[in-house]
């Protein structure tokens, strides 16, 4: 299984960048205001399932955005 999470992890990682710019301009108070919210949120609740499947630790949404910012 951790060879979809392979494939997966560029597309994810191309959409939160995305996220984390449209987060950096401060136009949005809530995570689910950002236009790109819904997307990024599919794609960790996917990997999420994986993840909780191999015994691994799941990802949050906000975690993620406070190392990378």
């Amino acid at each position: 299984m951790d060879h979809v999470l392979d494939a997966i992890k560029p597309h994810y990682e191309a959409l939160l960048d995305c996220f984390l710019e449209e987060h950096r301009t401060g136009k949005y108070k809530k995570f689910s205001e950002n236009p790109y919210y819904d997307e990024v949120k599919a794609l960790i609740d996917a990997m999420n399932i994986l993840r909780k499947y191999l015994g691994w630790e799941t990802i949050k949404l906000k975690d993620e955005v406070e190392f990378y910012l």
